[in-house]
């Protein structure tokens, strides 16, 4: 899913730092963290291939993380 852009006009300079934390039944992580695994488990399944995109997808009932990147290439780690 493609994220929204927002809108910014010309004078404005100021970045908004964010943080997405999950909770659920006793697990705790950030979407931030989710990505780095998600990359990291992308250079163990495809080494040598270029990552020039990566989407994430996060079952905290299933404890995973899934991902597509590149478009066609698939895979998932432990969340």
């Amino acid at each position: 899913m493609a994220r929204p852009k927002i809108a910014t006009s010309a004078s404005s300079t100021k970045t908004v730092k964010t943080l997405a934390v999950i909770q659920y039944q006793g697990l705790e992580f950030t979407e931030a963290d989710c990505l780095k695994k998600a990359q990291a488990q992308f250079k163990k399944d495809y080494k040598g291939v270029e990552l020039t995109g990566i989407s994430i997808y996060i079952k905290p009932e299933e404890h995973r993380i899934y991902y597509v990147a590149n478009g066609d290439k698939v895979g998932s780690t432990e969340l």
